[in-house]
């Protein structure tokens, strides 16, 4: 069994929930629920959201589709990855689900779907239909009753780059030709872009979840573990794999169990949070373990301790986002694998 302590305050996620209905009046709000509603568990994040009014949810796979249709069941589910092999699409009628089509291969597959829905690459370049091939795009759909058409921003974190103008007008050129379709271009950040973005339904990951970007949003989790091992080296010494931390000083070491086989992303120049107190990591971690230079508070410090990997206040998921120069706090979260 693991050691690892995963919190989530479902107060804060329906006041973040809450939050972004009042910010996006006239605009749907959608749960994105991707990976295991980004690392914190379908079954502790869905039913939170869906008693807080949230019936609209996007997910990446038809089995995530699945579960999250057990725990919201008066809800409209789009799968983000459908059709991309041979599944079949009666997995998804028979489960209520919408099958957001991304290929033009996946399209010609299934020409008789009706109400589909349709993912365009505008320019974040992972996936969609080539937004800038306009005659095969419109050959693919001609004849075809669009009820969603959706696309992602690619800078969307980057208020100022020329992209997100760029991107707007390409979507807003394919929207005019689908009047009767919803829209939905942005994300979590783009809803910051302005109004011009949030057309019909804003897919909200990383804002649910708490973000510093969104003000008044409330960090939703927290990842405690337990201090393993304690012992003084001198300088000189190193540590872990190939000798590669040499510690420069005497120092005291912990070892907390946790490592890279849980998800976590701490290395050097990151933290953890003892009593309120920052405590730096010394390396990289191990499959199991994570170096931490706890000299600071060796006077108190004991085995089987409780440290924070993160938390709501004093180190977020965006403070160690920052510090492991890897993005926003939602990239620490959706990377976790705890259950």
């Amino acid at each position: 069994m693991s050691v690892l302590s995963l919190s989530i305050n479902p107060a804060s996620l329906s006041h973040n929930f809450s939050l972004l209905q009042q910010r996006c009046l006239g605009t749907t709000i959608a749960g994105v629920v991707k990976a295991n509603a980004y690392g914190l568990g379908f079954s502790t994040v869905v039913p939170v959201l869906y008693r807080c009014g949230c019936r609209t949810f996007f997910v990446n796979r038809l089995e995530e589709g699945k579960i999250v249709r057990r725990m919201a069941p008066e809800s409209e589910i789009f799968i983000l990855d459908a059709l991309i092999d041979a599944e079949d699409i009666y997995e998804y009628k028979n489960n209520r689900l919408t099958p957001v089509f991304s290929t033009i291969e996946s399209l010609n597959r299934y020409p008789d779907e009706e109400n589909i829905a349709v993912r365009l690459d505008i320019g974040f370049n992972l996936a969609g239909i080539n937004a800038f091939n306009e005659a095969s795009l419109k050959q693919a759909v001609k004849g075809r009753k669009v009820t969603l058409l959706m696309a992602h921003l690619s800078c969307a974190e980057c208020p100022d780059s020329p992209y997100n103008q760029k991107e707007l007008r390409l979507f807003s050129r394919y929207a005019a030709l689908f009047p009767d379709a919803r829209k939905s271009l942005s994300a979590s950040f783009g809803l910051l872009l302005g109004k011009e973005y949030w057309f019909d339904i804003i897919r909200a990951g990383a804002f649910l979840y708490g973000s510093k970007a969104f003000p008044q949003s409330q960090y939703v989790a927290g990842l405690t573990t337990k201090v393993g091992w304690i012992r003084w080296f001198d300088a000189g010494d190193s540590l872990g794999y190939n000798h590669t931390c040499v510690l420069k000083k005497r120092t005291l070491v912990a070892s907390l169990l946790t490592g890279s086989g849980d998800g976590i992303v701490h290395k050097q120049g990151c933290y953890v949070d003892y009593k309120g107190i920052h405590l730096p990591v010394l390396a990289s971690p191990s499959t199991n373990y994570l170096p931490v230079d706890v000299s600071r508070v060796a006077d108190c410090i004991q085995v089987s301790d409780e440290v924070d990997l993160f938390n709501t206040t004093t180190y977020t998921p965006d403070d160690l986002a920052s510090d492991a120069a890897m993005g926003v706090g939602a990239d620490v979260l959706i990377r976790l694998n705890i259950f």
